[in-house]
Formats: structure tokens, C-alpha cells, sequence
């Protein structure tokens, strides 16, 4: 039972991952290459625009010591797991 769900549980991964693989393009590869090195640039390539995702980023990448917490902030917004524009909204 234990190599059976083991089995199953790989088997799902390689499937998500083909399914990653097939729906990239190059735009998504360079995005998420600038998500890592400049996660403001990142974040404006996966959006175009500027709202309140993008300068969160900016504020935590200039700051070298909170870098890390800019390129998670970064990749999270990437594969859309968290949205900060959604919630505040910007006079202009």
C-alpha cells in the first residue's frame, strides 16, 4: 500500500511538472529568471502595471538585508499565489 501511494504521489509530480513545461513560454522563463535577480522587474512583467505588488517589491529589494523576502514575494506572485493590489487600492 505505502509503494502504491509513494507511486501515486511521484506520478502526480511528473504530471504537474509536464503540464508546467508544456504551458511556459519564454516570456514566463524570463519572468521568473527576473523574479530571482530583480523581483520589481519581475513582478511588472507578469502584471504591466504598477500597483501596489510591484512597489511592496521595490521597497524589499532595495533594502539588501529583506532581498530574500522580495524574490519570495516575487515568485509567489508569479504562480499567483498571493496578490497585494487586490486589497489596496492607490489614489491615481
Amino acid at each position: 500500500v505505502h509503494h502504491f501511494v509513494h507511486h501515486h504521489r511521484h506520478q502526480t509530480l511528473l504530471q504537474s511538472i509536464t503540464v508546467i513545461m508544456v504551458e511556459c513560454t519564454g516570456r514566463d522563463i524570463l519572468t521568473v529568471i527576473c523574479c530571482i535577480i530583480v523581483p520589481p522587474l519581475g513582478i511588472y512583467l507578469k502584471s504591466e502595471k504598477f500597483d501596489a505588488d510591484f512597489w511592496i517589491a521595490l521597497i524589499l529589494w532595495l533594502f539588501l538585508f529583506t532581498w530574500p523576502i522580495a524574490v519570495i514575494f516575487a515568485i509567489g506572485y508569479f504562480f499567483e499565489m498571493w496578490s497585494c493590489a487586490g486589497n489596496i487600492k492607490l489614489n491615481g
